[in-house]
């Protein structure tokens, strides 16, 4: 299977700085926008699906860059960013000053970056058995660009 990653379109939290984990925002405009600059980038591109996470953000960057194409689009909460528990929708620096502490240890209430790669290789292993020599687009989060 040949896997293209890509991270979702810019939020509404991204703009104000905040580190969304499992909070829900929509795309900003700016989102909006680059959703059509990857539409033409990805319009000559043979996918045999699209995988986003359930949350928003990365559903709607899937849906409006693939919008009016046949190319089917999965939702799948595996793909999902890093629970940050009692951190989510806190101060991006915040996550940030202890994100380095959270690759075994979770975060309050939440989850490690282990937990993270332990869920998204389940994804990618069911993947690569119903795609075996397909493409597949991913458009997840933060967390799955450094586990």
């Amino acid at each position: 299977m040949h896997i293209v990653y890509a991270t979702h379109a810019t939020s509404t939290d991204n703009v104000a700085g905040i580190a969304s984990g499992h909070s829900d925002p929509d795309l900003a405009p700016l989102g909006i926008e680059q959703c059509a600059d990857r539409a033409a980038l990805w319009a000559d591109r043979h996918f045999d699906a699209v995988v986003a996470s359930d949350l928003l953000r990365s559903r709607r960057t899937a849906e409006l860059a693939f919008e009016g194409r046949d190319t089917p689009i999965r939702i799948d909460p595996r793909l999902r960013e890093c629970d940050y528990g009692d951190l989510n929708a806190a101060p991006k620096s915040e996550v940030d000053a202890i994100r380095l502490t959270r690759v075994s240890k979770p975060y309050p209430g939440g989850e490690s970056y282990e937990d993270v790669a332990v869920r998204t290789r389940a994804m990618l292993d069911h993947l690569a058995r119903e795609y075996p020599r397909g493409t597949v687009l991913l458009i997840g989060h933060h967390a799955q660009r450094v586990t």
